[in-house]
């Protein structure tokens, strides 16, 4: 059986050890995630308890009626739910997201559903934001004293952190049980992973990939691609892309994440990776499959595998297994502990946005003062976004 985490012929590009001057740097960074802080409740995961049973019955209560979840968040989790959804057969469908500051067409899509009685509000992290707002106003006008009934606060399902690390928190349950997710076998294989990520060695998948992402950062490779043969994941790539460029985006150290689908963009982005400027490495998540075109799209991957590695570009392969909710569930958590001790092991804190804060500031200048602190209040605790 291949290796989980591979690191396909790393010494070509990386000649000497490393692993050793790295291992106490990821000691305090594992020190960091696992010290119990309350904002980082994703590290340990919500466990099967009431918790999990009321975002089940939620679930199953708002698809019986019939109605879409439209789930206001930060931008953090859009691209994870849809992702999962669209691999293990959900229906996104019964979803609808908005950001903060939504474009013009999408809230009046969402404020049309709640003007008809269709939709259940949920605040994932945007409770704060005009969207929230004004949807909450709508379904008041439309409910009148039972619209509480029907405007749901992942802070008061269960306890967990918002933007792209409340994936496998209440914030982005929630939404995947309603579109049909088993959300507990998700969960199952995300607590598997959490007991390997846990061991404080380089036997850890996430330690060894924390440090080679860094030391090929110290070694000129400025850009991290994240690379998939199925369409299915590229959305969940593009949830990876935004958490990485949240936690680790500070201080002028961070790899830039970028997205490439093979199956759509092999005769363009592939045409640039292998004779365009070797400034990045390849994170490619192959999944095992039993589907027509499966035998090909394998000799595909390997054989770009082998002619990115001959051209120059390093490349990481993940393999978590089958198109499972439990391999996928790993594969979450993977991402999400991976990239938190990154970010401890450049010494800054992955919840912090202080270049968001510091555009939302400007904004909120550039509006009138009469109307300042109704459209954009100032954020209620440090890290939180309006936008």
């Amino acid at each position: 059986m291949p290796e989980w985490f591979e690191m396909h012929e790393l010494r070509r590009f990386l000649p000497l050890p490393y692993e050793a001057a790295a291992e106490p740097r990821l000691r305090r960074a594992q020190e960091k995630l696992q010290r119990g802080d309350p904002r980082m409740g994703w590290v340990r995961l919500p466990g099967e308890g009431a918790s999990l049973l009321r975002l089940y019955t939620l679930a199953e209560s708002i698809r019986a009626q019939g109605r879409t979840l439209v789930v206001v968040e930060d931008g953090g989790l859009r691209g994870g739910v849809l992702g999962i959804a669209g691999c293990l057969g959900g229906e996104p469908g019964r979803l609808r997201f908005l950001s903060g500051l939504p474009a013009a067409g999408e809230l009046e899509e969402a404020l049309a559903l709640a003007a008809r009685g269709e939709a259940v509000l949920y605040a994932a992290g945007g409770g704060d934001t005009p969207a929230f707002r004004l949807l909450r106003e709508a379904m008041a006008e439309r409910h009148g004293e039972e619209a509480g009934r029907y405007v749901l606060e992942a802070g008061d399902l269960a306890a967990g952190e918002y933007g792209g690390f409340g994936l496998l928190t209440a914030a982005g349950l929630l939404p995947m049980a309603v579109a049909g997710i088993d959300v507990a076998a998700l969960l199952a294989g995300a607590v598997e992973l959490r007991e390997r990520c846990a061991v404080p060695s380089l036997e850890n998948p996430a330690w060894r990939y924390a440090a080679v992402r860094r030391q090929l950062c110290r070694a000129g490779y400025a850009v991290e691609l994240l690379g998939c043969w199925d369409s299915r994941l590229a959305p969940l790539l593009g949830w990876v892309k935004d958490l990485r460029a949240a936690a680790e985006g500070k201080e002028g150290r961070a790899l830039f994440p970028a997205v490439v689908d093979y199956s759509r963009e092999f005769r363009s982005l592939g045409q640039y990776i292998q004779e365009g400027p070797r400034l990045f490495f390849e994170t490619v998540v192959r999944l095992e499959e039993d589907a027509p075109l499966s035998a090909l799209r394998e000799a595909a991957a390997q054989g770009t595998l082998l002619a990115h590695t001959d051209s120059g570009v390093p490349n990481l392969i993940l393999r978590p297994g089958g198109v499972t909710p439990e391999a996928l569930g790993g594969l979450l958590y993977f991402f999400l502990y991976s990239c938190g001790l990154s970010a401890c092991l450049m010494d800054v804190d992955p919840l912090s946005c202080p270049g968001v804060e510091a555009c939302e500031a400007r904004i909120r200048d550039l509006l009138p003062a009469e109307s300042r602190e109704a459209v954009l209040p100032e954020p209620a605790a440090a890290g939180a976004g309006i936008l």
